[in-house]
């Protein structure tokens, strides 16, 4: 059983021991008193302080009082002990009735690490708009398998999807030429080149229908003219000019045109060449009315109206060994009647099949062929340009069976309808959809091709309908049903009936023109509503579907053609996202269509959403029946708050064009834009808290749903942007001449310049109205809240709207800064960056420049280039630098200039010969970059203190790295991150490591000075040299530095330099600091910490680190804790102040205890060394665990000296304990005795009493001062016992001599013989009892002898003498030596007078 329950290093209370802790009352180390003189830390702001750790006792025991100060740990640094109060837990109340600053406020509720800078947080802001517009659905996401009719068909022009923009009159001549009924005419458009045509029998007119100007004739044919198309030549088969060629069939050939189409940017018109080729084939009875080809090899179809035969015209640079220039290919017939001429009595009858369109799709590599019965074919067009293979043929009953197993019958869909047209998809648009195709009623299927084959891009083999489009119903039509009221489907409506023409262009704009009578045509347009569609795909609410606006037309003239005057519409790649219209209506061209008719040329041009906002104010100023308010409330219905802010902002910043036949300008109404600001003001809302129900609760700004204003600024910003944000700013090419690099803009400069100048428009408008703007009117609007949750709300909105403001001006800079790039010699440039700068640059975006760190140092990098290339070429940097302030301020700001300034000095002092000069220079150049330190980065500072050193100007090196490192730092951040303990993961990291990187420039040119400084020549006799004074005023510059971070970095390379003792020497608080912080984790920074004390006589403190040294977990012997605590026992009885005494007494106490146990423990160490018993493996074992910590009482004795048999110890523990189990003690001493007497019973050199003799003197002088130890109760009873039973040839008086001299009093022995004497107990009984008196006649005469000169003897010790003579005598103990010596002890008593 154990004696000691206590953890602690001491014993349990409970068992009668005291608690020794000496710093349990004080608190430990961080309390009051101890901590007062042993950190120096600044107090901080209050949220840059870390909380402080509970302050708990430091007691003996590490584990029971916590992390020791000496303790290195595992991982992460403890806290340095700080006299800093504990930081404020809850903020305190403001005064009602005043707004605190908005930067304080905002911290209070920001989530924790959403620590985004203004840019990138705008940044961000664009991301999520681009994500969210990308997410634009799909077309087969939107038309599912079956029918649908969704219109919205506008009484208001206003509304309408698309607007006529121009009417180009055929001019006279060809008018009259083509009313001619005695020729064969035919017209028709070629809008790729701004061109329309005519053919009058044989011949061809074609001219510039925007002018009527520019007319050319093609007169060489023979025949009549039956067939024109417009198409792209296969590569390398024509000359380079040559751009297309016009393919022409006439009754008997086809024949091809090369055609050179340049734009001359001039004069705006198209500079048309043809060119006689020389090719053609053989088309005799063909009749060849149809032709088309792929743009992407060049390829050329035709068919004929007398067979449904797929043709093939092939044409080649140059004849073959087996073929010709040119030929004709039947792709559907392999018989020879398809290669043998048709004569013309063999003509078509009545209900011969023939082939009425063909279309290619290129994304697909597939041509579709539409016959006359309305029977559709698929082709395979083979990637070796050759080859076409014949996949589906898909009828019209096949068609009919399609859909009546998807919807109900309609009269529209009978046997008396036919297919009319058909229009691919591309792949871009749809995945699963390939094609349209449009009927005589006006209905519209949607055919999707499959494959038997797994693989993605298979070929097809069948096709079905999957989707039913049917026309707008009646009232519709005419315009009586409201937005959004159409909730059904109407199969039987005839308004698009019949109808004779129809064409689909992307992302789905539907052109089908009905025949009103023979002589005129009425087309119906409709588009989808791409910004309907976007609010339902961010309402999940809500099911997708195709939306459409259309609208009826009035042609009053036949139809001949129409084509698109535009590139076709694709706002992405991939179908999802291509039919987004809004979100590229800044950025593209909004599609225009011409239509050829009889009385001229219609073009219509796509209403974008600003357009119709535009038109609905002027409409509802006009003639609307509920006026401009009731116009914009139905716009915000149909499309939400954010798309009417962002259409509003963006016609008030001019995006809105009015075009005309003369030209486009865009809308300065200033009626309609003070209208659309006001729009936007007033339907921008207010900020909201979303999900917060209690008033109580405080939410935080990311909880925050921002006004309508801020989501239309974010989107138009994103909208006008998109085409640059992702884009790469330079591209990479190659000079085929020299193999070099060319170095070029990815975007057009021209572009460029119109995205700056939409940009300079919004930042124009937004603050020219800041102060209408809830969120950019400063603190007015915070003034205004009349809640705290309506103020957080304000909040979030100032800081949204101050990022994208500040967004907005870094692109407008960036932009042009990108532009002084590319108009400047960019090859010089990207020549004169670093080799890794220079592979970075084709990498950078424009995101990366207007918003990213990367892209900011890439720029400095820039205009460094810029810089220092015009430098090169003799001109000043003030012009230079001046120049780029100028077009792009953020980029070479003043501190830029500044920075130029300062290395023009630097490199004008480095070739400088006259040193008075060149000092001068270097002066000039600190000066500058002094100016500047705040901006300067690392790659400058660590060039710049290079130079200074190379030049000796080590001073300056010291100052500007330690300015630079102050000034970037100035909330001192990294001096809180060193007080918190250098937590991994802190976001003050960054800037502790930036100010590390400068002090090493420190150091490594305090390492230059010394070694200059050691290999100085010797001076003349009197003089320093200049060296050493070098080295003087450079290291005094660093001992005056206030830079606690620069310290504590300068004293670690100290130490990492082996010149940890110069510490010793100097005299600064910011060393104390250092080494208290530093000693928690270093047993050598400990060592010098109480060294530091004691230098500077603090002896109280250098004691009380010796005390935590000798009691740490450090790795340390036991003797070196022996040596700490005997050195703080040293100090502690050194001479202190009186304020201090009673400190340095209670500490000087506590030592000593613990040196006692510490003592112990080394006896215990000793016994464990020489203990024979003991393998050595457990001694090896034991050994480490003895020399190494202190140990607690409780351990030595359990673990060590009770079960080794180290009675003595055992002693010396209960001692120190202060323990008074008197059952233990005695048996403690009994196995002590028994322990030594078997050790000495066969040893020659001793005999066992004098063994156990020894011992009992030798613990007897040790715990002469414990009467609990060493009891005279239990000593001599046990002695008397032991030389009874075990002793025979000994000394009668060695008992008694024994027990004097080991300290026992004459009289206590006497007392204690006496009691043995009269307890009549065992062994010690009948005659046995005459040895007790025996020792007491000794004890007296002892006493006598020694005392009785001094008058010590006491003579009543006579008179108890003769009392136990009296008894003994009666029990047969006493014998007649005995009574002699009494007798003369008597007669000696008297003798001297007592």
């Amino acid at each position: 059983m154990s004696l000691f329950d206590s953890p602690s290093r001491g014993f349990s209370p409970s068992r009668g021991f005291r608690n020794t802790d000496p710093l349990a009352a004080s608190g430990g180390f961080g309390s009051t008193p101890f901590s007062q003189s042993t950190s120096q830390f600044p107090d901080l702001p209050a949220e840059l302080q870390t909380p402080l750790r509970p302050v708990t006792p430091y007691g003996r025991n590490p584990a029971a009082a916590g992390t020791p100060y000496f303790t290195p740990k595992p991982a992460a640094p403890a806290p340095a002990r700080s006299i800093r109060p504990q930081p404020r837990t809850t903020p305190p109340r403001a005064n009602t009735g005043t707004v605190a600053p908005l930067a304080t406020r905002q911290q209070a509720v920001e989530r924790p690490g959403d620590n985004l800078d203004p840019i990138p947080r705008a940044a961000r802001t664009i991301n999520e708009y681009l994500s969210k517009e990308s997410r634009y659905p799909e077309l087969d996401s939107l038309l599912g398998q079956g029918q649908s009719a969704d219109y919205d068909i506008p009484s208001a022009t206003a509304w309408a999807p698309f607007k006529r923009s121009a009417i180009y009159q055929i001019p006279d001549a060809v008018y009259d030429q083509y009313n001619q009924t005695e020729v064969h005419t035919m017209m028709g458009l070629f809008a790729e080149i701004g061109q329309a045509w005519l053919t009058v029998d044989n011949k061809l007119y074609i001219w510039d229908f925007v002018t009527g100007s520019n007319f050319q004739s093609y007169e060489a044919l023979s025949h009549n003219i039956t067939g024109v198309k417009l198409l792209r030549p296969k590569q390398d088969v024509f000359v380079s000019v040559v751009n297309y060629i016009l393919v022409i069939a006439t009754t008997t050939e086809v024949a091809l045109l090369a055609v050179s189409a340049n734009y001359k940017k001039e004069t705006d018109q198209q500079d048309i060449t043809l060119f006689e080729t020389k090719m053609s084939v053989p088309t005799k009875g063909l009749d060849v009315s149809v032709i088309d080809g792929s743009a992407m090899t060049g390829r050329i179809f035709f068919g004929g109206r007398t067979d449904n035969d797929l043709y093939e015209f092939t044409y080649q640079e140059s004849e073959g060994w087996f073929s010709g220039r040119t030929g004709k290919v039947c792709h559907t017939s392999q018989t020879l009647a398809a290669f043998a001429p048709r004569l013309p009595f063999f003509g078509p009858r009545d209900d011969t099949e023939f082939l009425s369109q063909i279309v290619v799709d290129d994304s697909r590599a597939l041509l579709y062929t539409l016959s006359s019965k309305s029977t559709i074919r698929v082709f395979h067009l083979h990637p070796d340009g050759k080859t076409l293979s014949l996949r589906i043929t898909h009828n019209l009953p096949s068609t009919f069976s399609n859909i009546r197993a998807m919807i109900p019958a309609s009269p529209l869909l009978n046997s008396s309808t036919s297919i009319v047209s058909i229009s691919p998809l591309p792949k871009q648009e749809a995945r699963r959809t390939h094609f349209i195709a449009t009927t005589s009623t006006g209905v519209r299927l949607y055919f999707s091709a499959s494959s038997n084959e797994w693989s993605g891009d298979a070929v097809p083999t069948t096709i079905q309908v999957t989707h039913v489009r049917f026309p707008p119903d009646t009232e519709q039509s005419l315009g009586q049903v409201e937005f959004g009221q159409n909730t059904r489907v109407q199969n039987d409506s005839k308004v698009l009936t019949p109808t004779r023409r129809a064409e689909i262009f992307p992302p789905g704009f539907f052109f089908c023109f009905t025949a009103t009578n023979d002589s005129f045509d009425t087309l119906f347009i409709s588009a989808p509503d791409s910004a309907k569609i976007s609010v339902a795909t961010e309402n999940a609410q809500n099911r997708l579907s195709l939306p459409e606006t259309g609208s009826f037309i009035s042609l009053e003239s036949r139809v001949e053609t129409i084509q698109l005057l535009t590139p076709p519409f694709g706002a992405s790649d991939t179908p999802l996202g291509f039919g987004n219209e809004t979100a590229v209506q800044f950025d593209q061209k909004p599609t225009e269509v011409a239509i050829l008719t009889n009385n001229g040329i219609h073009v219509y041009q796509r209403r974008r959403l600003v357009d119709v906002f535009v038109a609905a104010i002027q409409y509802g100023a006009t003639s609307s029946p509920v006026g401009i308010d009731g116009e914009i409330r139905r716009f915000y219905e149909q499309y939400g708050r954010n798309e009417l802010c962002a259409t509003a902002l963006a016609v008030a910043c001019g995006e809105a064009v009015e075009t005309t036949m003369v030209n486009r300008a865009r809308i300065q109404d200033e009626e309609v834009l003070e209208q659309a600001r006001r729009f936007f003001i007033e339907y921008g809302g207010k900020p909201r808290v979303d999900d917060v129900y209690e008033s109580a609760i405080t939410p935080s700004l990311d909880n925050v749903k921002l006004s309508g204003r801020h989501d239309g600024i974010a989107l138009y910003l994103e909208r006008i942007v998109r085409s640059i944000w992702k884009s790469r700013i330079i591209v990479v090419g190659t000079d085929p001449a020299t193999k070099t690099p060319v170095y070029s803009s990815e975007i057009d400069i021209e572009k460029l310049r119109v995205i700056q100048k939409q940009l300079v428009n919004l930042q124009s408008f937004l603050n020219v109205n800041k102060s209408f703007i809830e969120g950019l009117s400063g603190a007015e609007g915070l003034m205004r809240a009349v809640s705290r949750v309506e103020e957080i709300a304000q909040q979030a909105e100032h800081r949204g709207l101050t990022a994208l403001v500040q967004l907005l001006n870094s692109m407008i800079e960036g932009i042009s800064f990108v532009l002084v790039l590319v108009e400047d010699k960019l090859g010089d440039i990207m020549a004169a960056l670093p080799e890794a700068d220079r592979a970075k640059v084709p990498q950078l975006t424009f995101n990366e420049l207007f918003a990213a760190p990367s892209g900011a140092i890439l720029a400095k990098e820039l205009v460094t280039a810029i810089v220092n290339k015009s430098i090169a070429a003799g001109t000043s940097v003030d012009i230079v630098a001046g120049a780029l302030r100028r077009r792009c301020g953020s980029f070479c700001s003043a501190d830029d200039v500044v920075i130029f300034q300062a290395l023009e000095a630097l490199r004008r002092a480095k070739v400088e010969q006259d040193a008075e000069v060149r000092n001068r220079q270097l002066d000039e150049s600190l000066k500058l970059f002094e100016k500047t330190a705040s901006t300067l980065t690392m790659e400058y500072l660590r060039e710049t203190v290079t130079d200074y050193n190379k030049l000796n100007y080590f001073t300056g090196s010291v100052v500007l790295a330690l300015l630079v490192a102050k000034e970037h730092d100035r909330q001192n951040a990294a001096m809180a991150y060193l007080a918190s303990g250098m937590v991994e993961g802190d976001a003050r990291r960054a800037k502790y490591e930036f100010r590390i990187d400068c002090y090493k420039l420190v150091f490594e040119t305090l390492q230059l000075v010394d070694n200059l400084a050691s290999k100085a020549p010797e001076p003349p006799f009197g003089e320093e040299p200049r060296e050493v004074v070098l080295k003087s005023e450079t290291w005094k510059l660093v001992y005056e530095c206030d830079d606690e971070v620069f310290h504590s970095s300068l004293y670690d390379w100290l130490f990492e330099t082996g010149r940890g003792q110069q510490l010793l020497d100097i005299n600064s608080t910011f060393v104390l600091n250092y080494l208290i912080r530093k000693a928690s984790n270093s047993i050598t920074h400990a060592d010098l910490l109480w060294q530091y004390y004691g230098r500077r006589e603090l002896y109280f403190e250098a004691a009380e680190v010796l005390y935590e040294l000798a009691q740490c977990t450090f790795k340390l012997t036991l003797e070196r804790r022996l040596e700490y605590l005997s050195r703080a026992k040293g100090y502690c009885n050194s001479y202190g102040p009186m304020a201090a005494r009673q400190k340095m007494n209670e500490l000087g106490h506590t030592v000593q205890e613990e040196l006692d146990v510490a003592v112990i423990q080394d006896d215990v160490l000793r016994r464990i060394k020489e203990d024979a018993r003991i393998s050595a493996e457990k001694k090896e074992a034991l050994v480490a665990q003895l020399d190494d910590n202190l140990i607690s009482l409780s351990d030595l004795f359990n673990r060590y000296a009770e079960p080794y048999g180290y009675h003595d110890v055992c002693l010396q523990i209960f001692q120190s304990a202060d323990f008074r189990g008197m059952n233990e003690i005695r048996k403690t001493w009994e196995l002590l005795i028994n322990q030594t007497h078997e050790k000495t019973v066969n040893d020659q050199d001793i005999l066992p009493y004098e063994a156990v003799a020894d011992t009992i003197r030798r613990l007897g002088h040790r715990f002469s001062l414990s009467e609990h130890i060493f009891p005279p109760p239990v000593i001599i009873p046990l002695l008397e016992n032991y030389a009874l039973e075990y002793v025979q040839n000994a000394p009668n008086t060695w008992v008694v001599d024994t027990l004097l001299d080991s300290g026992f009093k004459h009289e206590v022995v006497l007392r204690v013989l006496e009691e043995m004497f009269r307890r009549d107990e065992l062994p010690f009984q009948g005659t046995a009892r005459r040895r007790l008196v025996k020792d007491a006649i000794y004890v007296g005469e002892k006493w006598l002898a020694a005392e009785g000169r001094r008058g010590g003897f006491k003579p009543e010790v006579v008179d108890f003498l003769e009392d136990l003579q009296r008894e003994a005598s009666a029990k047969g103990c006493w014998d007649m030596d005995l009574t002699n010596r009494l007798t003369r002890m008597k007669g000696e008593v008297r003798r001297r007078g007592f």
